[in-house]
This record gives C-alpha cells, sequence and structure tokens, in this order.
C-alpha cells in the first residue's frame, strides 16, 4: 500500500495539539516529537511506498483565484516556523521521501499521486477536503480521530459520494480556508441538496424545483458557489516525478537514530527506530506503539 502523509497539515497539529516541550537549550521541540513520532509510527505498517506532501510557500493558485483564500489564518508563531525549518531539513537529510511545488498544496500532491498510481493508497490526513479521492483503491485514516474511512463509510455516513463532498463544500463553505461557499445555506440543507442532486450544477438547473426560501440564497449565491467549488477541487501537478520512484523508502536509520536521539533526547523512540531498521532489512515488524 502507498502512504501518503498530509505532511503540512500534521505540522499543525503537531504544533497545537501537543505540550510545550523545550530541550536542553530552551528550543522549542514540541512539533519535532510529535511529526516524527507519526512518521515512526506509519512506517511500522510497512508501507510498500511513501511519500510525505508539502505545502510550498504562503501563495499558491488559489490565492490566484480567490485572493482572500486562507486570508483568516493567524500567523505562524516563531517557534513554530523553526521547528519546521528544522523537521524539513531532517526529512531531507534522512532520504525520507517528500514532494511539494510552488503554487501548489499538500492536496495536489497526494490528488496527483493518487491519480497517477495505480494501486492501493491510504491518505493520513485530517482535511476533509481529501475525502473527494476515496473509491475502491482509497482509504482515508484521520490521525487525530484514529478513524479509517473508506467510500462506503463515507457514503453512508453522508448520503452521497465521496466525489461530491467538493460540491457539498462549495455550498456550505469552509472557515479554516476562508471559502464563502452560500450565504444561509447551512449543514443540513446542503446535505439534503446535494443528496438529491448530487452537484452544484444539477442543483442550478433544477433551481425552479427547489423551494423559494431556499432557491432565492442559491441564486443571490451562485456566483459564489461555483468559485468555492473551484478552490476545493484538487489540482494536478505537471511535471510530477515517477510516483513508484518518488515512493521508494530507502531511509538511513543510523542517522535517524543519531539525530533523534543523541541530538533531540527522544529516548521513547530509540527501541522502535532500531525495529524499524530490522524490519526493513529483513523485512518483519512489531508494533511497538
Amino acid at each position: 500500500m502507498y502512504y501518503l502523509l498530509d505532511g503540512s497539515g500534521y505540522l499543525f497539529r503537531s504544533y497545537y495539539a501537543l505540550p510545550d516541550m523545550k530541550n536542553s537549550k530552551g528550543e522549542d521541540i514540541g512539533a519535532i516529537y510529535g511529526f516524527f513520532r507519526m512518521i515512526l509510527k506509519l512506517l511500522q505498517d510497512n508501507p510498500e511506498k511513501f511519500v510525505i506532501a508539502w505545502d510550498m510557500g504562503s501563495k499558491t493558485k488559489r490565492h490566484e483565484k480567490f485572493p482572500k483564500y486562507k486570508a483568516n489564518r493567524p500567523k505562524i508563531p516563531n517557534e513554530f516556523k523553526n521547528q519546521i525549518g528544522v523537521i524539513k531539513s531532517i526529512i531531507k537529510e534522512l532520504n525520507i521521501p517528500f514532494f511539494g511545488l510552488e503554487g501548489y498544496e499538500a492536496d495536489d500532491v497526494i490528488n496527483t499521486i493518487a491519480q497517477k498510481y495505480n494501486g492501493n493508497i491510504k491518505i493520513i490526513s485530517s482535511d476533509k477536503d481529501l475525502k473527494q479521492l476515496l473509491n475502491d483503491k482509497i482509504i482515508f485514516f484521520d490521525p487525530v480521530k484514529q478513524i479509517i474511512e473508506n467510500n462506503i463509510d463515507f457514503e453512508k455516513n453522508m448520503g452521497f459520494p465521496p466525489i461530491n463532498i467538493i460540491d457539498y463544500l462549495a455550498l456550505l463553505g469552509d472557515t479554516s480556508d476562508n471559502i464563502p461557499g452560500v450565504k444561509g445555506i447551512g449543514k443540513k440543507t446542503a446535505s439534503e441538496l446535494i443528496q438529491k442532486y448530487y452537484c452544484i450544477e444539477n442543483i442550478y438547473i433544477n433551481i425552479n424545483e427547489i423551494k423559494e426560501s431556499i432557491s432565492k440564497k442559491l441564486i443571490e449565491g451562485k456566483d459564489s458557489a461555483f468559485e468555492s467549488k473551484s478552490l476545493i477541487e484538487l489540482m494536478i501537478i505537471p511535471n510530477i516525478p515517477d510516483v513508484n520512484e518518488l515512493g521508494k523508502i530507502n531511509i538511513d536509520f543510523d542517522k535517524l537514530k543519531n539525530i533523534l536521539i543523541q541530538e533531540y533526547n527522544f529516548k521513547s523512540m530509540e527501541k522502535i527506530i532500531d525495529n524499524l531498521k530490522l524490519s526493513y532489512k529483513f523485512g518483519t515488524q512489531t508494533s511497538l506503539f
């Protein structure tokens, strides 16, 4: 199975979810600890291939469409920004597979690999936008809620196919990304509309059969609905490296141990790294979590 980790999303989870941690020099290391603990836990599953997907830079092609995209997000604290730089440099030094490209987001990296890889995939993320990719070969694992979801689970819970979460969110909006949606349309109404019409294009084709109190809001918010959908739809990154080669796992576990144990004193990870080194040498693994 090909593991695709929403690296940028998990960086934020690692920083904000864990208690404040500092090393002997007084430097913040909580995000570093949380992030690499997740990496080690994922590697214990012995995935065939593995890639960390990164956001690259603050401006993306979505900002070109909608300048207010993610404009509501607070500035990243310096103590977190410093840890992001450390994490990315360690990832690169250890040959842990990763990919990101200016103008695109981690979600677009995951989408591109998912579209190009002919095999089973596990997406590791808490980002609901990525659920649009669910199908009979792609599953979704939320590391915060510790829930695995497939396309059947999704449709049972939501009442419509995974691909139509794009249209659902286009109506509802997404406050975390500052995507407006249609003013006055809440979860219940959005869900009912998508269960009946599936996509916003079909909603507007059949707008005359929708009750007036809702159709009025939809008509007034039509431009916003389509603009929101264009922001939520995932992009294909051109000229991405061969996804099979990109996902090859060739990690330097000795160097990983030296960095995490000797430099950062994450003693609880030592046996896990030793076990992983044997696992990737001989192809067996026993979970230590």
